[in-house]
């Protein structure tokens, strides 16, 4: 990374912690809320790229194998064919079957097959308890209301609700977010929400993107 674009991250992150700072003393006026709302947006948005360029550097590379060497092959010599001794038949031995009862220390392999395939119970997780305290800088900007739904949601967030929401076409995501940017309150956007985009879906959405998005759209009639 270099060294302009490190301080321009921190540049964002003293910029909006300032921000944040008038907004804890209530002198926080709306276009300092969306300076700070843009600022957030544009810091998580090149952490994003950071961590994508993280993980490619972590990626080994391939390596080629080695090409084995043929092995040499030596022509066998020709030997004389032995005499084929006489044919001498066995008496048949005859066959006792094992009544004795199974061992019951020993495990067959079909059991240990059959408890390796068995689903295993999870034990529930009991949600964490949340701690008191101030609210972190996440939880600030989820609830700050938002005077531009597609200035609220980030370059990944864009990539997920097109590909689960509209169904791939980016066209139809932008006019969708015009659309509900417009309405006149939450209820008429949900109503068009359902209608028009979630109507229009070959397949059922996607949940958790579902929630997220809906999440954003109480946040722009908040």
């Amino acid at each position: 990374m270099s060294e302009k674009a490190f301080q321009r991250i921190h540049e964002l992150a003293r910029e909006l912690g300032e921000r944040l700072k008038a907004l804890d003393a209530g002198k926080l006026d709306r276009p300092g809320l969306e300076a700070a709302t843009e600022e957030a947006r544009e810091l998580y948005e090149r952490l994003v790229v950071l961590r994508h360029k993280a993980r490619e550097g972590e990626r080994p590379k391939a390596q080629v194998p080695a090409r084995p060497e043929a092995p040499k092959v030596e022509t066998p010599k020709p030997e004389p064919k032995p005499e084929a001794p006489p044919v001498v038949e066995a008496a048949e031995a005859p066959i006792r079957l094992d009544t004795r009862p199974p061992d019951p220390k020993q495990v067959s392999l079909m059991d240990v097959i059959a408890e390796s395939e068995a689903p295993k119970e999870k034990a529930p997780v009991k949600p964490a308890a949340k701690a008191d305290g101030p609210p972190t800088l996440k939880e600030k900007l989820e609830q700050t209301p938002l005077p531009d739904l597609a200035k609220g949601i980030s370059l990944s967030d864009k990539f997920w609700f097109v590909a689960e929401l509209f169904g791939g076409d980016r066209v139809a995501f932008e006019q969708g977010v015009e659309a509900l940017n417009g309405r006149k309150d939450l209820a008429d956007a949900q109503g068009y929400l359902k209608a028009e985009v979630l109507g229009k879906l070959k397949k059922a959405p996607d949940e958790e993107a579902l929630a997220a998005f809906q999440e954003l759209l109480q946040r722009r009639y908040k």
